[in-house]
């Protein structure tokens, strides 16, 4: 038994490596649990239909006892048929997390990562070069012609608040 699991293991991983046999892989595997997770709810639904039925000494009326003991029993086929659905979005999440990995994806992905970066550092080194050459240049005395004051003279800090608009206050 042990060859059988070794041999279907390794067929898997060289499907997985195959572009063109991943899918199919995939589409088959994803196929046998489903159908098995279908054949699980179809045997809980006979089964507990059938347990309904069986009426015992000291239910409870309207079948209510019986109802809750099929549910009780029927609980480990509906687990495994859950399980089955779940193995079978693993399966999915296991192809695509393959195809995460493969090497020319691995390398595009790093290298718009570093594209993104370097034009990151690029538009905050050019932000805060303009910034401080805006900051100089409202600091500089006198370098501008519409300058009342003229060159070299002092600057007041109210200067730089537009002394031609209306004051609010006083």
């Amino acid at each position: 038994m042990s060859k059988d699991i070794a041999s279907r293991v390794t067929s898997g991983v060289q499907a997985l490596a195959l572009p063109g046999q991943r899918e199919g892989w995939q589409a088959q595997h994803r196929g046998s649990l489903l159908t098995d997770a279908q054949a699980y709810d179809a045997l809980a639904d006979a089964v507990q239909s059938d347990l309904k039925a069986r009426r015992l000494d000291g239910d409870l009326p309207w079948g209510i006892s019986a109802a809750a003991r099929a549910r009780k029993r029927v609980k480990p086929l509906r687990d495994a048929a859950r399980a089955m659905r779940k193995a079978a979005r693993a399966i999915n999440g296991v192809v695509a997390a393959y195809e995460e990995t493969q090497p020319d994806v691995v390398l595009r992905r790093r290298e718009d990562k570093q594209l993104k970066k370097a034009q990151l550092k690029a538009a905050a080194h050019a932000a805060a070069h303009n910034s401080a050459q805006a900051t100089l240049q409202r600091l500089a005395p006198g370098e501008s012609e519409d300058d009342p004051a003229g060159a070299g003279a002092p600057r007041l800090l109210g200067d730089f608040f537009g002394s031609g608009q209306q004051r609010r206050g006083a």
